[in-house]
């Protein structure tokens, strides 16, 4: 009864196949060999993908378009990656060096804790700015900058900011009493020297269980501006720039280690003539008028009276927006045929270490971005065997829109091949067995039968990986760095926005472009689940 019922399957999904596979049979030798032909379907295909390789020109023009190739072709522009807290002024005394007939300069702005790293890795940056002595160091200890090109020309104060209009506490001992302390990370040298000034007068242990600790100095200024933390501990420069705090008090300078901020060419650097004359220029007298009137001690001397700087450069949305459609695009399309081929053999195939293959596809979907992030950087650094090979290739990873690319395809991938796999799960195996009864082998019975069959599914999980690309944010920061212009994408902009007091507007220009976008490529992504499952109840006479 069994297999009566399963040959009257088979039998009904040969009638309905019998459309798809019209061709009869050709004779073959002394008899009749039956041929496949699914010439609808396929020419179906082909235009659908004939339509998608123009509209990928068109985007890739549109969204890649000068701009973008201007930025990955380098010139005779440097990269300076430099401490968060001097966000609000270097991109003034850049714009002072370009105007004096310097060259364009391109800033990545964050905690010198993670910038050291990337350094190392060999990033194709010119020029580091820390925000401690002790970072510049490490990176000398390890070979990543030009010996004889340090300069430390630059200090600053440690204080202690309030929300505006919070009461202020009088001294260190006060802080015990308010409900959030907000530092920066352990790691970052605004976190090191605020926990030395702690412990320097006694309140650490009071203090210790009810610090919040952001991910750099300017992440916890953000939290005491917005009525997060009651109280932060910033440098003094942090606290003129943003007007939604109040200076409480600063900490003497003898409690914790001097704060300076030394710069050095980079061993990596492209143009390292010009790395050089522009940390002389910073260090040169139009640039210390700039940087004392944002607050900061130049070669030792007190600051004069200084009132909040303007913020000189701010992401640009557009180019935040541009970006990231086509690092998510070329993520989408460069997983296409992994996530069909492993989603495909995952559906149709029961092999030992199926299990391990599975975990390792899904192992980005449970990790922490950043640990991804980490583990790209490891393999493809320009300091390990791959990333030297690539480098030397001419296809460098770190800080490239490349990079950008490939970490939001390592965290977007599992989304994209679970969604494959369900696809190829949904088509009836009985079509592929009746063609192989027909004499099509496997190669052509996938080609005809199963991927044209799976088709929306497939452009599902792609829409679904896209809009998954479209918002990673730690992998990315990790393996492409923050780069205006050049792989600053839309969570890379709202992050250095909320790190930079400015442009309220433009953060919610980003926000409300992230949403629109996400939200648009679900609603297509349902649209055409629907349609897969319509398909297919159609072929099973349901």
């Amino acid at each position: 009864m069994a297999r009566w019922s399963q040959c009257q399957r088979r039998s009904r999904a040969r009638g309905r196949l019998a459309p798809v596979l019209a061709g009869g049979l050709r004779p073959h030798g002394s008899g009749t060999r039956p041929v496949v032909s699914l010439s609808s379907p396929i020419r179906a295909l082909q235009e659908g993908g004939a339509r998608l390789s123009a509209l990928l020109v068109v985007v890739v023009v549109a969204f890649g378009g000068p701009s973008t190739v201007r930025a990955q072709s380098g010139g005779d522009e440097i990269l300076v990656l430099a401490a968060a807290s001097l966000t609000d002024v270097l991109p003034r005394v850049a714009e002072a060096w370009r105007q004096d007939g310097g060259a364009d300069v391109r800033f990545s702005f964050d905690a010198t804790s993670r910038l050291a790293p990337q350094a190392v890795q060999g990033a194709p940056a010119d020029v580091f700015f820390s925000a401690d002595d002790a970072w510049m160091t490490w990176l000398e200890d390890r070979g990543v900058v030009v010996p004889g090109t340090e300069r430390r020309f630059l200090g600053n104060s440690l204080v202690v900011v309030v929300p505006r209009g919070a009461t202020a506490p009088a001294g260190p001992a006060d802080l015990a009493k308010v409900r959030r302390l907000a530092l920066a990370g352990e790691n970052v040298p605004a976190g090191r020297y605020a926990r030395e000034a702690l412990e320097a007068t006694g309140v650490w242990q009071a203090v210790a269980s009810h610090v919040v600790r952001g991910g750099s100095v300017r992440g916890a200024l953000e939290w005491v501006a917005r009525g997060e933390a009651g109280a932060g501990i910033v440098y003094g420069t942090d606290a003129l720039a943003e007007p939604r705090v109040s200076t409480a008090f600063t900490f003497p300078e003898d409690t914790h280690t001097p704060v300076r901020y030394p710069a050095a060419v980079l061993t990596s650097a492209p143009h390292p003539e010009l790395a050089r004359a522009f940390i002389d220029f910073a260090a040169g007298p139009e640039a210390r008028a700039i940087f004392e009137q944002a607050g900061f001690l130049v070669a030792s001397g007190p600051p004069p009276p200084a009132t909040p700087p303007l913020v000189a450069s701010t992401p640009d949305p557009i180019s935040a927006i541009r970006i990231s459609v086509l690092v998510a695009l070329l993520a989408t399309l460069a997983g296409l045929p992994v996530a069909v081929g492993l989603g495909w053999l995952m559906a149709r195939r029961s092999f030992r270490g199926k299990v391990l293959l599975s975990t390792i596809i899904l192992a980005p979907l449970v990790m922490p971005p950043v640990v991804t992030g980490f583990l790209l950087l490891s393999v493809l650094g320009s300091r390990s065997p791959l990333g030297r090979l690539l480098a030397g290739l001419g296809v460098p990873v770190p800080f490239t829109i490349l990079g950008a690319a490939l970490a939001a395809l390592a965290v977007g991938l599992p989304l994209y091949v679970l969604t494959v796999r369900n696809a190829f799960e949904a088509v009836d195996p009985h079509y592929e067995e009746l063609s192989w009864t027909l004499g099509v082998g496997p190669r052509r019975t996938f080609m005809r039968v199963s991927l044209p069959l799976a088709v929306p599914g497939i452009v599902a999980g792609a829409v679904l990986a896209f809009a998954r690309a479209l918002g990673e944010f730690g992998a990315t920061v990790v393996l492409a760095g923050n780069v205006e212009g050049r792989t600053r994408t839309i969570a890379l902009a709202i992050y250095t926005l909320l790190e930079a007091p400015a442009a309220r507007r433009d953060t919610w220009i980003l926000v409300g472009a992230s949403v629109a976008i996400s939200l648009a490529a679900l609603v297509g992504y349902e649209a055409l689940s629907r349609r897969q499952r319509r398909r297919l109840e159609v072929h099973d006479g349901r």
